[in-house]
This record gives C-alpha cells, structure tokens and sequence, in this order.
C-alpha cells in the first residue's frame, strides 16, 4: 500500500509537470497495444509479432488474451525483448478446448511468480513456450489481447541477454523500485495474423497503440491486468477519451462467393459486470446502437433496438459481448447478434451509429464522455473477395467520428 501511496504522489506530480495526454498514435508504436480479435478453431491460428523499435533500450512487457463474452483475462505470459528485438507467437488450440502460445522466441521465457509479492522469479524455468504449458485457463475460440509496457532498461546495446532483462525486472518488483518518466517509452509496434494451413487464408492487422499511457506499475502474472487496478499517469477515462468513436462505417461485399465480417471490441470493459450495467454504461439509461444498412444507390435498410454490452441477447440483434463478430449476409433472414441480413443489397456499408446516453448525470464510476455519442470501441471488418480457386482477405479497421472529450 505504501508503495502504491509513493507511486500515486511521483505521478500526480508528472501530471502537474503536464505530461502528454494519451492517446492513439497513427505511426502505431506506442506503449499499450491492443489486437481487437485472435481466433482459434476451424483451423485459425492466431500470431502476435511485437517489434521493439527502440535500438537502444530493452523492454518488458505483459501480454494479456482476454475471452469475448465478459473479458475475462484467460492468459498471461511475459515477453522480454532486447534492443531491436521482435517476439512472435502463436495461439492455437489444444485437444482439451483451452488454447495455447507455441514460440520458439528467446523472448518468450517461462516464469513463474515469486512468493506472496506476485513479483516474477530471477530465473526462468523454460526458454520458449508450448501450448500445453502457456495455456488459457479455459476454452475460449474468441479473444482480444492487450500488450502492456511493464518497463523500459537501458542495459547496453543488443545482444542483451533475455535472462539479464529478467533479472533486473524481478530485482526492482521485489524492492519496490519507484518509476522515472524514463521507464516507458513509445517504441513498441505489433500486428496479429490469423491464418488456416486448411485453406490457405490470411489474414493481418496492425495492432492500435496508444501513446503517453506511462505505465507506473510492475504488472505480475495471474492476476487480472485491468486499467482500475494499473498505476499510470493516464486515467482509464483517458484511455477511453482516446479510443472513444462513433458512427462507424463498415463496408460489404456479399455478391455471389463474397463475404464480409464485423468485429466490436470494447477493450476497457474489463470483465466487470454489476446486474445489467457495466462500469461507464448507466444501468438505467445504457445507450442503444442503431444500425443502418446501405447499399451504393442510398438506400437503406434501418435496424433498430441493439443494445452495447453487456446486456442479454434481448432483442435478438443485440451487441451482447466484449467482442462481437458479426456476420454481414445476403438475403432475408432474422438479424440476430451475430448476423446481420441485407436482404436485397449486395455491395454498400453498414453505419454503426452508437446513441447518446439519456442521463448526462455522472453516476457511473470510470465513465468519461457523458453526453456524447458514441462508446470506448475498436471496430473492424473483414472482407473475402472470391477469386474463383481462393479467397483473398482484407482486414481493416472502420472509419469512424471521434467524439470530442467530455471535460
């Protein structure tokens, strides 16, 4: 506790020294990541590639795989990356449901914890992982992956030992060592490929960075990694502010062989859930999603009644999960929260249009932009275009409105 009371005091005072805000680098290096969708199952594989661009510094980082329904953290390792280093890994599924990371990367050490501190051990059990040893604590076909900057050294020009990296962070966790403004840097970028050996299919989509999050925490294994209970110098309702958006554009192409697939992630919600409300939607008043399906001749098909997570699947073509994949179909059929029909159109986009809440009264803890439209949301789509012998797959992420910051 007294550590957390000296760390809180060393960030108040960065703050007031005026620290850049967070916030989304379009050059997509930064110092929290986030892969909106890994899949596993049906073939899918799922590789997550860091890069560490810094080629003087080594970092630090926790990975956390998150599941669909509630974002329940389901797996963690960490990954130690050396000046110009790159770690890949790759998610796929084991006989039992579960799934697991499979890397032969020298950045990819097996530790455990050490003692009550939750600190790390000095020295790895393993160099590399498999997937029957890093593996999710449950099944789960679905999940998103949040990559979180644990710490920046300066150990000396590459090589630098994974084991050296190690050492020092278990060193500093267990003493309690206060961070610098040196200790986090915008230097790591990562994308996440799904692939299926069954089909040839691949797919590739660069992860979102945020920018300025200045981490001042020792994130430790096992527990939930959550931005209430991360010490940084940028609030949760910053990190929102940062990916906050609206109205949401998602093209379709679903003539003949064509297919196309959205994805809804909300990264921040955190697997907290009180009754039908979530930690910055209103139990009362949560806000609706009103989707609008066009074609290219500006028509359109109205949806009406979509409610954002976490709600129960009532009515049927709700957004009911932490992750939603909607498919995009031709023809008639009952829309449902993992399908939407577009009856007679075949080519145009689907407007996500998330609706401003009723109440602009501030009830809600961790809830940022009141009275603004729109929610802390990732969206993106896949297209498969048929090219007769195979699919060719793009993976996007949605044009979008950001909101303005509520203050």
């Amino acid at each position: 506790m007294f550590k957390k009371r000296v760390l809180a005091a060393v960030a108040a005072a960065v703050l007031a020294s005026g620290a850049s805000a967070v916030e989304v680098n379009p050059g997509e290096k930064g110092e929290f990541l986030v892969a909106p969708l890994s899949m596993v199952g049906g073939g899918w594989e799922s590789e997550l590639r860091l890069i560490n661009t810094d080629t003087v510094n080594s970092v630090v980082y926790k990975v956390a795989y998150h599941e669909n329904v509630r974002s329940d953290e389901v797996l963690d390792f960490y990954v130690f990356l050396s000046p110009g280093d790159v770690f890949r890994g790759t998610a796929v599924r084991n006989a039992d449901g579960t799934f697991g990371i499979k890397s032969d990367d020298d950045s990819a050490l097996v530790v455990p914890n050490s003692g009550a501190s939750g600190c790390p051990a000095a020295t790895a059990q393993a160099v590399g992982f498999t997937p029957d040893v890093i593996k999710s604590s449950r099944p789960a076909d679905f999940t998103y992956v949040k990559v979180w900057q644990a710490r920046t050294y300066s150990l000396g020009a590459a090589p630098v030992a994974k084991s050296a990296i190690l050492a020092r962070y278990a060193a500093d966790c267990a003493a309690g060592t206060p961070f610098t403004a040196a200790d986090t840097s915008n230097a790591v970028a990562g994308d996440l490929t799904l692939s299926n050996a069954g089909n040839g299919n691949v797919l590739q989509l660069p992860l979102k960075a945020l920018a300025n999050y200045d981490n001042q925490n020792y994130h430790v294994l096992g527990g939930a990694t959550t931005f209430a209970n991360n010490l940084s110098l940028s609030s949760k309702p910053a990190v929102e502010d940062s990916i906050w958006a609206n109205d949401f554009a998602v093209p379709y192409n679903v003539t003949a062989g064509n297919m196309t697939y959205a994805t809804v992630t909300f990264p921040t919600k955190e697997a907290f859930i009180n009754g039908a409300g979530s930690q910055y939607f209103n139990t009362i008043t949560t806000p609706t999603v009103a989707l609008t399906i066009r074609n290219e001749q500006e028509q359109t098909i109205g949806v009406t009644g979509c409610v954002v997570s976490p709600c129960p699947i009532t009515p049927a073509n709700s957004l009911p999960n932490e992750l939603n994949v909607v498919a995009i179909s031709a023809g008639a059929g009952v829309n449902t929260s993992s399908q939407l029909f577009t009856n007679t159109f075949t080519r145009g986009w689907v407007n996500m249009n998330i609706q401003p809440k009723a109440s602009t009264a501030r009830s809600v803890a961790n809830y940022n932009n009141f009275g603004q439209s729109g929610a802390p949301a990732l969206v993106t789509y896949i297209n498969w275009a048929n090219k007769g012998a195979f699919l060719a797959g793009s993976w996007m992420y949605a044009p979008s409105t950001i909101a303005p910051a509520a203050r």
